[in-house]
């Protein structure tokens, strides 16, 4: 698997981004073809090699005769919506503006229908977003990682006012996210463009992760800075033999007076907020009360709204959370044309390069069963079957 490392030991900016993908090798000619399926005014976009301090990277420049605005995220989606870019990166460019937009509600108290871009609704906004998730698509990655932040103090100007640094919008966008405070540095490190697209795209590093490192490019800031180059590492790797290594934060809360009517919708809820998995089992709790251990697992982004929902739909009080490392084996969704006719999804579990597990989605096989009247243990059997004979070869 090809993975993209982001390295922000300087911070991280949309344009850095766009450069450090180029200077890994990306074709400006074939960024500029995709971009070209935006329904946008005619836009200028150069990229030339800098010197930060003793290392040299790639500066992106943007512009345009026209003057163009994006008004709101309905704008921004309908835009992306009307385009003729392929459809995942649609979704993950809707993506980074729903949370750019989410954090700036956050910050202004306002509604989401009712927060306006103003400086971030410019056109080198959403030639940033929306570039750096094509770079991902040309350069076949899938999976991409950040090291922590690094971010300084200080107060910028947007818009004729003073903000503090890093910005509002910046913080929110990079909650749960290690930071290292550096008050040496006194100007934007971070962007709102480049948080949000780090912290929608990239999964924090918090544990050993084996890989191989195939490139490196550099894409440089505006600013010149006298203590370490202004630039933004970006690392493209393949994962190595072994299982893969990540870290995710584990809740648990003991209950004793719930319905147990109440835990269907529980779990739908939680696994429709992006819980990787939940669990029960039975304890006896104090004064011989039998209770229940509720167990969710969640990636730390999804913590809060994950808690928010156990509070919500049960009778606890507090909850406990605990981060733990995982080793878990590399995974991949293929379609198979059954011989009943029907497309079934299986999930291919890899060590290395060596298929160790095949599974076929239960929900296929089930609607399978369900719709010619057959037993279910016999369509999964040899839906397997097959899968085995296609994809174990």
């Amino acid at each position: 698997m090809k993975i993209a490392y982001f390295d922000c030991f300087s911070g991280i900016s949309g344009d850095m981004a766009l450069g450090a993908f180029i200077d890994l090798g990306l074709k400006l000619s074939d960024l500029k073809r995709e971009l070209l399926k935006l329904n946008i005014p005619k836009f200028q976009i150069k990229a030339e090699k800098v010197k930060r301090g003793h290392i040299s990277g790639t500066k992106v420049k943007i512009s345009s005769k026209k003057n163009f605005r994006i008004a709101d995220l309905k704008n921004a989606i309908d835009i992306i919506d009307k385009s003729r870019i392929d459809t995942p990166s649609k979704k993950f460019s809707k993506e980074i503006f729903t949370n750019l937009a989410k954090a700036e509600a956050a910050v202004h108290n306002q509604p989401l229908n009712k927060v306006h871009f103003h400086q971030l609704g410019e056109l080198d906004t959403i030639v940033d977003i929306v570039g750096c998730v094509l770079a991902l698509k040309l350069l076949g990655i899938e999976k991409v990682y950040s090291s922590s932040l690094t971010i300084g103090t200080g107060t910028v100007n947007s818009c004729g006012e003073v903000f503090p640094l890093p910005a509002p919008a910046v913080l929110e966008l990079i909650k749960n996210r290690t930071v290292n405070i550096n008050p040496q540095i006194t100007h934007e490190v971070i962007t709102p463009t480049g948080a949000a697209i780090i912290s929608t795209l990239a999964q924090e590093i918090t544990a050993s992760v084996n890989m191989k490192v195939l490139k490196t490019g550099y894409g440089a800031g505006t600013h010149i800075r006298p203590d370490s180059p202004n630039l933004l590492r970006i690392i493209i790797a393949v994962d190595v033999n072994g299982p893969a290594r990540d870290s995710i934060t584990v809740i648990e809360t003991n209950i004793d007076d719930t319905l147990p009517l109440n835990f269907e919708i529980l779990y739908e809820r939680l696994f429709k907020a992006g819980a990787l998995d939940v669990y029960t089992h039975s304890v006896m709790m104090k004064k011989m009360r039998q209770g229940v251990l509720l167990n969710v697992q969640a990636e730390d982004g999804d913590v809060q709204k994950i808690t928010d929902i156990i509070f919500q739909e049960t009778s606890t009080i507090g909850v406990r959370l605990q981060r733990v490392a995982r080793l878990k084996l590399m995974r991949k969704i293929l379609n198979l044309k059954t011989n009943y006719g029907i497309i079934v999804r299986v999930k291919i579990a890899c060590l290395g390069d060596k298929i160790v597990n095949i599974a076929p989605e239960y929900e296929d096989c089930k609607k399978i069963a369900a719709n010619m009247a057959l037993p279910f243990k016999n369509v999964y059997d040899k839906v397997k079957a097959q899968a085995v004979c296609k994809f174990a070869q």
